[in-house]
């Protein structure tokens, strides 16, 4: 198995170890891998069962984030409409995945070009995590959940 210019003198004494991880730990593999195994995953298996958010089983009440994994899946299988009752961010959650994946998968194909040096894992998260985006998407968090818990006490929403 050959490796990437520069891949086992960037880390020296991991072998084989280091040029396999990184690809297998970029976000595109990743990406790709979660929203493969979301598609596979029948719904019937999230809308049953009891939750595991920390926060709701010691709380009682939903986090921010309580019913996205419900809604994404939803989304990967063709349901818009159970994926916005389930939680309305999935749609952008997934178009971001679905972005970052790509971007990462575009450039890590560039740099491996001959002579290229190797593109390392995280370089799209860095970025993202130096903007405002986080910023952004927890306040859009936050709000999304204060619209929503007033109707989940009211028993007008189902988390």
């Amino acid at each position: 198995m050959s490796t990437p210019a520069g891949a086992a003198s960037a880390r020296p004494g991991y072998g084989w170890v280091w040029p396999v991880a990184s690809v297998l730990l970029r976000p595109a593999t990743l990406v790709t891998f979660g929203l493969v195994v979301g598609a596979l995953l029948p719904m019937s298996l999230l809308t049953t069962g009891v939750s595991f958010c920390p926060f709701k089983v010691a709380t009682g009440l939903p986090c921010p984030g309580c019913g996205m994994t419900r809604a994404a899946i939803a989304l990967l299988h063709g349901d818009p409409a159970t994926s916005l009752f389930f939680h309305p961010l999935a749609v952008p959650l997934v178009a971001a995945a679905v972005v970052i994946g790509l971007a990462d998968g575009w450039y890590w194909w560039r740099s491996c070009k001959p002579g290229a040096p190797p593109a390392p894992p995280s370089w799209l998260i860095e970025r993202v995590m130096l903007s405002p985006a986080p910023w952004v998407a927890i306040a859009v968090l936050v709000v999304v959940w204060l619209v929503r818990l007033p109707l989940f006490v009211l028993g007008n929403w189902v988390y």
